[in-house]
């Protein structure tokens, strides 16, 4: 199967278990499900398409006490990346919050996957979060924004540094002791209550050109079921 259409029956298969189980939840469980197309799969400021389209599926599933998990496909470089993650958000009052979770990064046929934690602190101003991957040691550390912008449309502002970590590293590495920033801004218009278009702008600093993403444009639909 090709590397384009293997998240694709994983997104659809998610979708529809989501949609056929949806009834058996319980009350206090809450189910959402997305199905993506972009133009590039840019994550953290590096693309992991190699610039090409991409499709993305998630199913996540979140309790009321502040318990959440969920699953999420996308195609790209290779077979693609399927991530797990779980966390629990812990409301501080009514303005603050915690989020602590765990999530694994698996390459389908490949190596190198990671498994990292996060805490974000969620206040009325920006998001903060700090991640940990336990592999290789990396750290990376980031602010997120949602602005309103008018009824149907929203801007997100993204700021993102990152340090490599040496568990793995010998120091001739391209990677060992190396840094780097990231910056994306992106627009999103409900048309309608299921349906959001979006375009916005990446931009990072990194010397590594197989991974260069500067000044690209980012282009896509999602669709909630």
């Amino acid at each position: 199967m090709s590397k384009f259409y293997t998240p694709l029956v994983l997104a659809l298969g998610l979708t529809s278990y989501a949609q056929a189980t949806e009834s058996q939840f319980v009350d206090n469980l809450e189910v959402t499900n997305t199905l993506t197309f972009a133009n590039n799969y840019v994550t953290r400021g590096i693309s992991g398409s190699s610039n090409e389209p991409v499709i993305q599926g998630a199913m996540d599933v979140a309790h009321s006490s502040g318990a959440y998990a969920g699953v999420w496909a996308t195609s790209g470089d290779a077979r693609g990346e399927i991530d797990w993650y779980a966390g629990y958000v812990y409301e501080l009052n009514e303005d603050f919050a915690l989020d602590v979770g765990a999530a694994r990064f698996y390459y389908p046929g490949e190596t190198g996957h990671q498994t990292e934690g996060y805490v974000t602190l969620m206040t009325p101003w920006v998001k903060v979060t700090a991640r940990h991957d336990w592999q290789y040691g990396h750290n990376y550390y980031e602010l997120n924004k949602a602005i309103p912008l008018a009824d149907r449309l929203d801007m997100q502002l993204h700021l993102g540094y990152k340090n490599y970590g040496e568990k793995k590293y010998e120091t001739s590495h391209w990677a060992y002791g190396k840094e780097y920033a990231d910056a994306s801004v992106k627009f999103g218009y409900k048309l309608s209550d299921k349906h959001t278009v979006f375009a916005g702008y990446s931009w990072h600093e990194d010397d590594n050109d197989d991974h260069a993403t500067e000044g690209k444009v980012l282009l896509g639909i999602t669709a909630s079921f």
